[in-house]
Parts: C-alpha cells; sequence; structure tokens
C-alpha cells in the first residue's frame, strides 16, 4: 500500500533546501503575553515539588556551554562560513535532551487535576523561566488520560524551528525528538508511576492545547501517578504459584500490554553472550553531552558494550508493541567481540553476528559530514535501530512512520544514557545514509535502517566549559 509516510519514507533521506531560513522566527521559547503564570522552585532539584523537578529534567534550559569557532568547525566545513563578529555568540544554553541543530522544537504541556501539585487547568512549560503558563482552568484530565492519573504531560513539536534548518526532513527529526523526550521523562520521572502514549486522539489535544495543527504536533502523552504511601506487606505468598498464577491471568486481562508484530523469521548467526550489567540511566540524564570533537578510538571492554546495549534494548512503559524496532549494531575493537555487524537479541543479551570484519570504510561511506565520518573511524560502537515499514503500517495505519521512528530515538537515547553512566561518550547522527548500509546488515522488503548513534571514549578536547544551571 502506497501512503503519505511510505512516500515520504522513500523520498526524505537527507536536509532539503529551505528557500528563505529567514523567514522563521530565532525564538525558541514561545510567550502568552497577559497569561496568568505559576512559578515552579528553582533550582529544581530542591524537594518539596516533584512536578518542577520533572518538567526541568525533560524540557528546561539547564546548562550554558562557551563554544568557539573550532568547535563548529565540523559543521561548517570551513572558518570562512562562521560569523565572528559577536564575540558572545557563542555563550549557548542548552537542555536535557539532544535535538536536531540545537532547534529544541520540543515543547511540554502539563495537563493537572485537582490533586496536582499545580492548580488545576492546562498550562505551558516555559522552560525560560521555569514557570507554567495558565491557558485554560479547571480538569481537563477526561481528554488526555487512560487511567487515574493525577498528573498529564503533553508533549509537542513546533515544526518550523527544525524546517527552518532542514527543510522536508523536519518531520522525520520531530518523531526522533518525541521519541527521545519520551525516553527521558519515564527515566526522570520514574517515582510517579510514569506511563506514556503514543496513539490518542491527536486532534482533540491540538484544540485543548490551543495548537496550529500547521505549526505544531502532539506526539505524546506521559502520565503520571504518585505512590501512595506503602502499607505493611503481610506474609509471602510464593508458596501458592497456582493461585497467584490465576490472579496475575486476570489482571494481565484488565490492562493488556501491546501485542507484538509479526514475528520476523529467525536467523542462524553466531551468538555471543553478554555479561549482565544494569546501568544507571538516571545517573546518566546528569552527565550526557553530545561528544563535540568526535572519539579518541581507544578500545572499549565487553562490560561497557553490555551496559551501553542493555539500556539500547530496555523495554519501555508504553502503547506501542514491544518490536516495533530491531536493535542493530556495528562493533569495532571490543574486547572479546569480533568486528563486524551485529543484531542485538535484548530478551537473550546475546549478539548476533550478522557480517564480520571491519566496517569503518562501510561507515564513512555511509557518513555525510566531516565529524560523522572522524566517528566512523574512531567510535567502538555504531547503534543502528531498524524498523519494518510493513508490518508498522499493519498494525498503526498513518501512524506507523511516527511511532516507529519515535521507538527508534528513545532506544538510542536510553543507549546513551546507559553510556554516559559507565563513563562513555555519544553522539546522535542524523546526517547518515542509513540506507546505505541496509544491504550489509542483509535487509530485505520495507526493513530500514531508521537513525545512528556513535558510542566511545571521548575526544580529549570534545569536553566544553560547561555551567550546570539546576545544581
Amino acid at each position: 500500500m502506497t501512503t503519505e509516510a511510505s512516500r515520504y519514507q522513500e523520498d526524505i533521506r537527507t536536509p532539503t533546501e529551505v528557500a528563505d531560513p529567514q523567514a522563521y522566527p530565532r525564538r525558541i521559547v514561545k510567550s502568552y503575553p497577559g497569561a496568568p503564570r505559576h512559578p515552579l522552585p528553582w533550582p529544581p532539584e530542591q524537594p518539596g515539588h516533584r512536578l518542577g523537578r520533572v518538567l526541568a529534567g525533560v524540557g528546561g534550559i539547564t546548562r550554558s556551554q562557551w563554544l568557539t569557532p573550532l568547535d563548529m568547525l565540523p559543521f561548517t566545513g570551513s572558518f570562512e562560513t562562521i560569523p565572528d563578529n559577536d564575540p558572545l555568540q557563542w555563550l549557548v544554553t542548552r537542555r536535557p535532551t539532544p535535538s536536531g541543530g540545537a532547534r529544541y522544537s520540543a515543547e511540554w504541556y502539563v495537563i493537572a487535576g485537582p490533586d496536582s501539585e499545580v492548580p488545576a487547568g492546562v498550562h505551558y512549560y516555559d522552560p525560560a523561566r521555569h514557570e507554567l503558563v495558565q491557558l485554560r482552568s479547571g480538569d481537563h484530565r477526561s481528554w488526555a488520560a487512560s487511567g487515574p492519573a493525577t498528573t498529564v504531560l503533553v508533549q509537542t513539536n513546533v515544526f518550523w524551528r527544525l524546517a527552518a534548518k532542514y527543510g522536508e526532513m523536519y518531520y522525520r527529526l520531530t518523531c526522533l525528538e518525541s521519541g527521545i523526550q519520551v525516553a527521558q521523562a519515564l527515566v526522570v520521572a520514574a517515582e510517579e508511576n510514569p506511563r506514556a502514549r503514543l496513539c490518542f486522539p491527536d486532534a482533540d489535544l491540538t484544540e485543548l492545547l490551543g495548537l496550529d495543527p500547521r505549526e505544531e504536533g502532539v506526539h505524546a502523552v506521559v502520565e503520571l501517578l504518585p505512590p501512595v504511601p506503602a502499607a505493611y506487606g503481610g506474609p509471602s505468598l510464593a508458596g501458592f504459584p497456582r493461585a497467584a498464577g490465576v490472579h496475575a491471568a486476570v489482571l494481565a486481562q484488565s490492562r493488556p500490554g501491546p501485542e507484538p508484530l509479526a514475528a520476523a523469521p529467525a536467523a542462524g548467526g553466531t551468538r555471543i553472550d553478554l555479561p549482565y550489567v544494569a546501568p544507571d540511566l538516571a545517573a546518566g540524564t546528569r552527565t550526557r553531552h553530545a561528544a563535540m570533537r568526535g572519539f579518541s578510538g581507544d578500545a572499549m571492554s565487553i562490560d561497557t558494550l553490555a551496559a551501553v546495549l542493555t539500556g539500547y534494548g530496555q523495554g519501555a512503559r508504553w502503547d506501542l508493541a514491544p518490536d516495533l524496532i530491531e536493535f542493530h549494531c556495528v562493533v569495532a575493537d571490543v574486547t572479546g567481540v569480533p568486528d563486524g555487524a551485529y543484531r542485538y537479541h535484548p530478551g537473550e543479551h546475546r549478539l548476533e553476528l550478522v557480517a564480520e570484519g571491519d566496517p569503518r570504510h562501510r561507515l564513512r561511506e555511509a557518513a555525510i559530514t566531516s565529524l560523522t565520518q572522524q566517528g566512523a573511524r574512531t567510535a567502538n560502537l555504531w547503534l543502528l535501530p531498524v524498523g519494518d515499514a510493513a508490518a508498522a503500517e499493519e498494525r498503526y495505519g498513518e501512524r506507523w512512520y511516527r511511532v516507529q521512528h519515535a521507538a527508534a530515538g528513545a532506544a538510542l537515547h536510553r543507549a546513551c544514557l546507559a553510556a554516559a553512566s559507565v563513563g562513555v561518550a555519544s553522539r546522535i547522527h542524523n546526517d547518515v545514509l542509513t540506507h546505505v548500509l541496509d544491504e550489509w546488515f542483509g535487509l530485505g522488503g520495507r526493513r530500514r535502517g531508521l537513525l545512528m548513534a556513535q558510542l566511545g571514549t571521548e575526544h580529549p578536547a570534545g569536553l566544553r566549559p560547561e555551567f550546570r544551571l539546576t545544581y
């Protein structure tokens, strides 16, 4: 079946020309003049306000960096193209999650009920002032919540922020970024029993938030339900497994999880067992950053590889099929693992060999910019989530493209958080011709590589002077 999403996937693989980038405003924070405001505690790490801490952790302005023209050289290719008339132009602010071109298209809205930490109503989170701007009063959770949530977070993407730089590819990037945002939210809001949804009535929520659907799209919903105080647990019932099984079956039927997609044929490649390592994703949120100048080329241990892959394949508490994407990767200079292309099986915690051999030449062919080519020579691990468009389209209709790329973005972000927790640098790249690698991975039909992340030991000159604004 040929759909709009299918045609878009076939036609749009790289940025397209933007006729007049100056026609798009430079504003990266919205303004609602005259609307009531609710300040949130600063710094957000202080105890007593969980929602403020969560909002800062997903979309706040939390870091400032001083960059030099040398930092921008890999993106421009020439010093002549870097304007130098303003000495403060490279003092930049950053947010907790990566965004294409640091355009930060993601926004967050809050739908609060009477039991929330903020007044009931619909609010916009203003990251520049760490405040909530009230758009509507009253309890509107029924528009968005699927369960007994006290607060609902709604993630949107402002299209023109990315379109001004990437042209038609902006939609692909907003889909990937929504997955990154959801993955971050599920980590930073872990104490609030978060549950994400990427399938919901978009038009209703767009209307509730007062958005123009041509300029901004609602991409995800995260429901929060703070835990109640723990009660006395009573004696263990582990000695009665059959009765426990009956009750568990009833619970599973009352709130069934998303069904997996049609199973792909099993491959027969050599499998490598990995050690079990549990990365601390929450710790990774405090140190994750993009590797500004690539990697040093030092070897990686198999324990480090196992930690990153554990985060890569970790399941998410959301409404998407667990096998919406496949977890592929490329390995080089990892102790105990031959160089080559692999598929990672999260359930088995094993690598399955797809193609053996030094991958660097192929990776350089797929790289577009000099920074990505440098990573093709010096990184140790390249993650490539793969999606089957046919199976996803059969399940999700026109929404398949959006949710599949969101799942890919979430997987790569989890891997980057896991990497940061064990001292490994990372960078997610959209300037990679993933279709160049598809043949090497043996992908056929409508199975395609979706995005790539590079990971390894950070180049010594890569760490930039940075000031954390929240602690």
